[in-house]
C-alpha cells in the first residue's frame, strides 16, 4: 500500500518511504530513554482538547474521591468535637420537636377538637374511647402501601447497580432505606388493623411491640431523608456549574439526622407518643419530619440539570409537602364531617400512595441521570495510550 507525499508529512514527520506507524518498531514510537515519541503526545493533546468537558467531570469525581490527608492531633479534635456537636445538636432539636409535635396539633385544630382527638393512652387503651378501624379499607391500603414503596426500594437499588461507579451508591442506599421504612411502617400497621380486633388484644405486649415499629419507622424516616439531602448537595455542589444558592446551601451532618431520628424512636417506644386513637401517633410522628422534608425540597427547588425538568421538580416538591395537609384534614374528617374510620383511612392513605411514590420516583430519577452519566463517561473514556495507538495506526 501506498501513502501520498503531503498526508504523509502532515500525519507522520517521516520521510515518504517510511514504513507505516503500525510496522515501526516500539523503539520508533518510543524513544531510547522510553519517553514518548511526537506522535503519542500529539494523540494525548488531541483527546485532551476533544474531551475537556469529560475531563472536568472525572477530575471533579477524582476530587470527591482522593482520600483525606492524614490526621494530626489538631484534625482529630476537630473531628471530635464536630461529632459532639452533632450529637448534642440532634439531641436537643429531637426533643424540641418531640414537644413541638405534641402541642402543634391544638394550635392547628383548637383545644377542644384537640382534645378529643389527642386522648393520651401510653400503650393502655381504654374501651370506652379507644378507636382502631380493623377494616379491610384501612388494612387492605396499608398491605398496597408496603407492596408499593418496597417496590419503589427495590427499583431504586436495581437502577444504580447498572453502573459500577461508587458516586450514586450511598444517595441510592439512603433513597431505599426511606422507602423500606415507609414499607415497614405500613406493613406492621396492615398486621394491626387486620389481626389485633379487641381493645383487649391491644393492650398486649405484641401489640406495643407491632406499634412501636409502625410509628417508630416513621420517626427514623427523617434520618434517611436528611441523609438523601446530604448526598444530593454532596454531588450536586461539587459540579462547576452547580447554582450559587445550592452552592451556599450549608449541609447537616448525617450524625445529627442520625440521634434526631432516634430521639423521636426513642420517645415512641416510652410510650410518649400514644394515643387512644393510634391513628394519631403516626400524626405527630409526622410533624418531627418537617426539618428534612424542607431540607429535601430546597434541593429538588434550587438544583439545575437539564435532565432534571420542571416536571420532576413539581414532582418532588408535592411528593414531600402533600402530607401535611393530612394533620389538619383528619380532624375535620372524623369530628365535623362524621366519616368513620374506614372511608378516613381509605383517603389518607391514597394521599400517602400518591406523596410517597412522587418521592421515591423522583430520586429514582436522580439516581438513573447519575448513572448515565456515569456510563456515558465510561463509553468515552478508554485509555489514553489506546487511543494513541489508534490513531497512529
Amino acid at each position: 500500500m501506498m501513502c501520498k507525499q503531503d498526508q504523509s508529512s502532515n500525519d507522520f514527520s517521516e520521510a515518504p518511504s517510511s514504513p507505516p506507524p503500525a510496522m515501526r518498531a516500539g523503539s520508533e514510537l518510543y524513544g531510547s530513554d522510553g519517553s514518548e515519541s511526537d506522535e503519542i503526545k500529539k494523540a494525548k493533546t488531541s483527546d485532551s482538547s476533544n474531551n475537556n468537558n469529560n475531563s472536568e467531570r472525572r477530575v471533579e469525581r477524582k476530587m470527591r474521591q482522593l482520600p483525606g490527608k492524614k490526621m494530626n492531633n489538631d484534625s482529630v479534635n476537630d473531628d471530635t468535637t464536630s461529632t459532639l456537636s452533632s450529637v448534642l445538636s440532634g439531641v436537643l432539636v429531637g426533643v424540641l420537636f418531640l414537644v413541638f409535635a405534641l402541642n402543634f396539633p391544638f394550635m392547628l385544630s383548637g383545644q377542644d377538637v384537640g382534645d378529643k382527638i389527642y386522648q393520651k393512652a401510653s400503650f393502655e387503651y381504654d374501651p370506652a374511647i379507644s378507636l382502631f378501624d380493623n377494616t379491610i379499607w384501612t388494612y387492605g391500603t396499608d398491605y398496597a402501601l408496603a407492596t408499593i414503596t418496597g417496590g419503589i426500594a427495590f427499583w431504586i437499588l436495581n437502577a444504580s447497580n447498572q453502573s459500577s461507579s461508587d458516586d450514586h451508591k450511598p444517595l441510592a442506599r439512603a433513597s431505599a432505606t426511606m422507602l423500606f421504612l415507609y414499607a415497614i411502617s405500613t406493613g406492621a400497621g396492615a398486621i394491626a388493623h387486620h389481626n389485633f380486633l379487641t381493645v383487649e388484644s391491644r393492650n398486649s405486649m405484641t401489640f406495643r411491640l407491632l406499634w412501636t415499629i409502625c410509628v417508630g419507622t416513621v420517626f427514623l424516616a427523617p434520618t434517611a431523608m436528611g441523609i438523601i439531602g446530604n448526598e444530593c448537595l454532596h454531588i450536586f455542589q461539587a459540579r462547576l456549574d452547580c447554582p450559587p444558592l445550592l452552592k451556599s446551601m450549608p449541609r447537616v451532618t448525617d450524625i445529627f439526622w442520625v440521634i434526631y431520628g432516634a430521639v423521636g424512636t426513642i420517645a415512641c417506644a416510652l410510650g410518649f407518643m400514644s394515643f387512644q386513637r393510634p391513628a394519631c401517633d403516626i400524626f405527630i410522628a409526622g410533624i418531627t419530619q418537617i426539618p428534612c422534608t424542607f431540607y429535601c425540597m430546597a434541593f429538588i427547588f434550587l438544583v439545575e440539570h437539564p435532565s432534571i425538568t420542571k416536571g420532576i421538580k413539581i414532582g418532588g416538591l408535592l411528593g414531600f409537602i402533600m402530607n401535611a395537609i393530612l394533620l389538619p384534614l383528619y380532624p375535620i374528617l372524623v369530628v365535623n364531617l362524621g366519616w368513620s374510620l374506614a372511608a378516613t383511612n381509605t383517603l389518607l392513605h391514597s394521599n400517602l400512595c400518591v406523596a410517597w411514590s412522587l418521592q421515591g420516583l423522583t430520586l429514582l430519577k436522580v439516581v438513573k441521570i447519575l448513572v448515565e452519566e456515569t456510563k456515558d463517561e465510561q463509553h468515552q473514556e478508554p485509555s489514553i495510550e489506546a487511543q494513541a495507538s489508534k490513531k497512529v495506526q
